[in-house]
């Protein structure tokens, strides 16, 4: 299964940052997911699998992607927005 995250979310991770907070930003997405500590704003970059284990929460969603690239990762269906019309 792949992590579903996109630029601009807001993620709650398990253990806290030595600065004290537990929310990060999410700033890049590839391989490895570049993340933002929004306390600090201290940056590092994480694997997907470690990630996964270490995520708690969505707090926020970040922008919507390109219609056709929403439709295939959704299995073929229309995004949400087209779907409530």
């Amino acid at each position: 299964m792949v992590l579903d995250v996109r630029v601009g979310d807001v993620l709650r991770l398990r253990r806290k940052h030595p600065c004290g907070g537990f929310d990060w930003d999410v700033v890049r997405v590839g391989a490895d997911i570049g993340l933002r500590c929004r306390e600090c704003g201290r940056r590092v970059l994480m694997d997907r699998p470690t990630l996964r284990r270490r995520a708690r929460e969505l707090l926020e969603r970040g922008p919507a992607l390109d219609p056709a690239i929403e439709a295939a990762l959704n299995g073929g269906a229309p995004p949400a927005s087209d779907a409530a019309e």
